[in-house]
């Protein structure tokens, strides 16, 4: 099968996806979790990028990242995914891959689009039926956009940037 070359875009928001090889978990426990949220925090500072929301599940994660015109989301993601891999083949005294296939992303236009995207990733949780709500499950950016801190999200989409998210209709 052919693998085609990403086209990358600067200043771009992208809608991130991957997840454990087999579908296997690789955010297992809550110390898993916090580990990949600091790796992503690391990161974030090292390339300068945006994370406007995240959820964080036991085999998969979403995110949604704004880049600038230094560095492509390739670089960044290759950067975070190796980082944690290599400390959850340590931890788990693991061999082979950890993910599976590349990193799925895509190009987010329209403020609009952004804020249903963001939504769609704090609901996965609930379409899991790992949680009741969204605001039931912790490993999520959805704390910042309920009025919470959450210093690891760049901006509040629909609250910084247009006013209270409630004047934006999804």
């Amino acid at each position: 099968m052919v693998r085609y070359k990403r086209i990358y875009y600067h200043n771009a928001v992208y809608h991130i996806t991957f997840r454990g090889n087999n579908r296997q978990p690789i955010l297992k426990e809550n110390k898993d979790k916090e580990l990949f949220l600091e790796t992503l925090s690391k990161f974030k500072e090292r390339f300068q990028f945006k994370l406007y929301g995240f959820v964080l599940m036991d085999n998969h994660a979403h995110l949604v990242i704004e880049t600038n015109h230094l560095f492509n989301i390739s670089k960044i993601m290759q950067s975070i995914l190796l980082s944690y891999s290599l400390q959850f083949r340590r931890k788990y005294n693991y061999t082979g891959h950890v993910w599976q296939g590349r990193f799925k992303s895509n190009v987010i236009e329209g403020e609009r689009y952004i804020l249903q995207c963001i939504e769609y990733i704090h609901n996965n949780p609930v379409r899991a039926n790992i949680a009741t709500t969204a605001e039931d499950y912790l490993w999520s950016s959805f704390y910042l956009y309920s009025g919470n801190e959450n210093s690891i999200v760049t901006d509040r989409i629909g609250i910084d940037r247009y006013g209270d998210i409630s004047d934006t209709t999804l």
